[in-house]
Order: structure tokens, then C-alpha cells, then sequence
């Protein structure tokens, strides 16, 4: 488009906007009283803009109970919702090999001490060279050994709980096959719980260890912050994402597998805000009042988003004035184009 074809479109626009005033506003501008407005510095600012990561709620501390050896389940002992001790009976598996290898490792003990006794008396006699007596020895300590193991491995049989918490999954029921490393229960600490999101690699260089993020869950009215504790040293080749862990304050509302999302902060873009009271719009044109040598000038600008903070609502301008610029703030409605206006001295904060 060329300078002269977007000079005449700026010109109409602004002649429509100044025919959407009123009546009132046909007397010549330098014919109008002089007004007095509030006005206010437009403001420079670049706020760090964040983006959103999905994630979930989860236990830091969760383990999957699963027997060490292979043997039908005869009690299982996995309600959801019931808590467990550290050490508690959570199920009990038949492996008669097991008891008979006890019993086998039991009576080759017996057997092997009853001959150290005989070789000893013997030694005592000189009766027996002393290398026959060591081999005893020798054989009772690998049936003392023998024996242990044997024990260990029957109280395999008997799995307990590793933590104190809740069961939050049950895997398996009585008379199921165990199998050495299938779960038969999950069971997490309910006491302490960690935000699991998966971060864009663009952005993880703005997260840090110990680093305050806030994280809004579904299921609480307000975001709470959380400190990150872990980030993964490799990046999904899929998705392109990095597994960042955060610890969240304790609550005994929260629930493990709770949707929620942690705002990552991006880079800090340059922005132009005005008072959001100091925009007149008219349909889909949007206007300001810039104050240029005790006039008020009206300026067409175009509009961005709404940022609420704690002097109120502010419009970001993308086009039309520049930071440092004197606008009006909340226009009277008899203000036109290029009307004589004073300040009264003093300009609104912004």
C-alpha cells in the first residue's frame, strides 16, 4: 500500500471518529472552551511473560511392592485407600521348594556339627591327622552358611511393606502367580507431595534449581508456589520437553494424578500500557487523546491485551504512541480533536 492510499484511510478513520462525537462537537476546535483533564505519562514497561506447562500431581516417595521369588499368592493384604506401616505383612506366597530346602539346609547343619563333635574328641587324641579335621571344619561352616540362606530365601515368601503410607493401586488377588518384579500394590507417602511437568527445552533455560514457580491445580481456587528440586539432565527426543520436579507446600487436599499447570516465565518483551480509561473506542476503532502543546490531539491507536494489576486495568498499545507520550486519561465526552485543554498543574499517576 502506498504513503499516499494509507494517509487518505488514516484521514477518513479519523474524520469518522470525529463525526462519532455528536452534534455537540461540530463548533470549530479553537472555538471551544479551554478543558480541564487528567493526564497521564504513557508508560514503558516489559513484563516477563509466562507460559503454561501441563503436569500432575505425585507422591515423592511411591514404590511398587513386588516379591523377590515365584510363588502362588495365598494372602494379599492390598486394600485401596487402607495404610500401611514400614514392615507391615502385605502378602504371603507358597513356595514349598523353599521350606524344603530349609529343612535340607537344617539337617546337613546338624549332620556336619555332629561330625566336627567326633573329630574333635578324636584330635583331641591325636587320633586323626589335623587336615582331616580342618576339611570338618570346614564342611560345618558351609552347612551354617548353607542353612541361612535357605531361611533368607523362605522369608521371601512373607513380603512386607519398605515405607509407611497408603495403597493406591492393587495389581494382583489371592491365588494369582507371583512373580518376581510384578508389582502386587503400589504404595505412596501421602505426607509430601511433588509437580511433575514436562517444559518446553526452549524455555528450561529460565528454570533454575530452587526457583519459585506457581503452579494452579484444578482442584485448588488458588495457585500455590513451589520450589523446583529436580530437572532432568536429557530432553524427550519425542516431545521435545524436559522433565522438571517441583515440591509443593504441604496440603492434605491435594491428591496424587491432580491435572494442574506451572507458568514458566519467557522473556521479557517490551510493552507499551496505557489507563484502560483512557482508550475511547467507537465500534472497532480505537482512539487516545495525546496532549501536544496544550491541545488534545486524537491519535488512533491499535490495541493488545488487558493487564490487570494493582493500579487497575491497563491496555497494551502496539501502535500509535510512543513511551514518555501525554495522553488524557477518561476523556470528557465533549473533548474533540485539537481542543485547548489544561492539566490543572498536576498529571494522574500512573
Amino acid at each position: 500500500m502506498s504513503r499516499v492510499k494509507r494517509s487518505l484511510i488514516l484521514g477518513g478513520a479519523l474524520f469518522a471518529l470525529a463525526a462519532c462525537h455528536g452534534d455537540q462537537r461540530a463548533a470549530p476546535a479553537a472555538a471551544r472552551p479551554v478543558v480541564a483533564v487528567q493526564t497521564v505519562p504513557v508508560r514503558a514497561e516489559a513484563p516477563v511473560r509466562g507460559i503454561a506447562a501441563v503436569g500432575a500431581v505425585r507422591a515423592q516417595e511411591s514404590v511398587e511392592i513386588a516379591p523377590s521369588v515365584m510363588g502362588k499368592i495365598t494372602e494379599l493384604r492390598c486394600v485401596i485407600g487402607e495404610r500401611v506401616a514400614a514392615g507391615d505383612v502385605v502378602a504371603r506366597l507358597s513356595v514349598r521348594e523353599l521350606a524344603a530346602r530349609v529343612d535340607q539346609a537344617r539337617e546337613a547343619l546338624a549332620n556336619a556339627a555332629l561330625e566336627l563333635d567326633r573329630a574333635g574328641k578324636l584330635m583331641a587324641q591325636r587320633a586323626i591327622p589335623g587336615a582331616e579335621y580342618d576339611a570338618l571344619a570346614s564342611r560345618h561352616r558351609i552347612a551354617t552358611a548353607g542353612l541361612a540362606e535357605a531361611e533368607t530365601m523362605a522369608r521371601y515368601a512373607t513380603v512386607r511393606a519398605p515405607i509407611t503410607g497408603v495403597v493406591t493401586a492393587k495389581r494382583s488377588n489371592v491365588g494369582d502367580m507371583g512373580l518376581p518384579g510384578q508389582p502386587l500394590c503400589v504404595i505412596e507417602d501421602p505426607s509430601s507431595f511433588r509437580f511433575e511437568a514436562t517444559i518446553p527445552e526452549t524455555l528450561i533455560r529460565q528454570v533454575t534449581i530452587g526457583a519459585k514457580l506457581d503452579v494452579k491445580l484444578d482442584m485448588l481456587d488458588a495457585a500455590v508456589p513451589a520450589a523446583v528440586v529436580e530437572i532432568a539432565p536429557t530432553t524427550d527426543p519425542a516431545s521435545r520437553t524436559v522433565l522438571v520436579k517441583l515440591e509443593l507446600p504441604a496440603d492434605p487436599t491435594l491428591r496424587v494424578g491432580a491435572f494442574g499447570r506451572v507458568m514458566v516465565p519467557s522473556v521479557a518483551v517490551p510493552t507499551i500500557t496505557v489507563p484502560a480509561g483512557a482508550v475511547v473506542r467507537h465500534g472497532q476503532l480505537a482512539s487516545v487523546f495525546v496532549v501536544s502543546d496544550g491541545k488534545a490531539v486524537l491519535r488512533l491507536v491499535r490495541t493488545g491485551r488487558v493487564i490487570t494489576d494493582a493500579a487497575g486495568d491497563r491496555v497494551e498499545i502496539t501502535a500509535g504512541v510512543a513511551a514518555g507520550e501525554v495522553i488524557v486519561v477518561e476523556p470528557p465526552a465533549a473533548l474533540v480533536d485539537g481542543q485547548r485543554v489544561t492539566t490543572g498543574g498536576a498529571e494522574r499517576p500512573s
